[in-house]
């Protein structure tokens, strides 16, 4: 464990935004927080990261923290500037010269207020614990372990190829009646689809 400094509070400023970046837009009572069903492979490219359980706990710390701050100027320049940085494309003398400061007295503002966060931490002896925060390891979903407790696996290694079979279990094949069955209905739904066409 060690102390906070301003460079702690930062990355973990940095990390709430990169998280709420990547959390769902959830909106009123039309939309839906279950994940976007995939129908085929070009929209998979698509999908989004979700946070892990882990950021999003982090993230909500991390504004608590924000928001005990006294000067609201500071809150808002912090919030701002931490959702500037994460954003692609911007850049922070664009963003200083809106605010109208420049870029050397926005480092200092911003290191001022996250020193005084951690200062706040310290005084209150809020654990930090030292990590390495990467910026896309620390926002992606975290793995769960894959280990069975029992002695066999349930995966068997044969010749290289991966086999989520039960020993002593048989693959079943379809038989060649059921082929023919599988066979009379695509053609069926196939003229059907051609006599729509043809119609429409």
């Amino acid at each position: 464990m060690t102390a906070w400094t301003a460079k702690a509070v930062e990355y973990r400023v940095l990390e709430a935004a990169e998280t709420l970046m990547l959390t769902p837009n959830v909106g009123g009572g039309g939309a839906s927080s279950w994940p976007e069903y995939i129908p085929h492979y070009p929209r998979a490219m698509k999908i989004r990261i979700r946070p892990s359980p882990g950021a999003l706990t982090r993230m909500m710390e991390t504004w608590g923290w924000i928001n005990a701050l006294q000067s609201e100027s500071d809150r808002r320049l912090l919030y701002a500037w931490a959702w500037q940085k994460t954003k692609k494309g911007r850049f922070l003398d664009d963003f200083a010269s809106r605010e109208g400061i420049k870029t050397r007295t926005l480092r200092w503002t911003i290191t001022r207020i996250c020193q005084a966060i951690a200062d706040q931490l310290e005084q209150r002896k809020v654990p930090c614990f030292e990590q390495a925060v990467d910026d896309v390891a620390e926002i992606e979903p975290e793995t769960v372990s894959q280990t069975v407790s029992s002695e066999i696996s349930a995966k068997d290694q044969t010749d290289g190829i991966v086999s989520y079979i039960e020993p002593g279990a048989k693959p079943r094949y379809p038989t060649p009646a059921e082929i023919a069955a599988l066979k009379k209905r695509l053609e069926k739904q196939n003229r059907r689809r051609a006599r729509t066409k043809a119609s429409a």
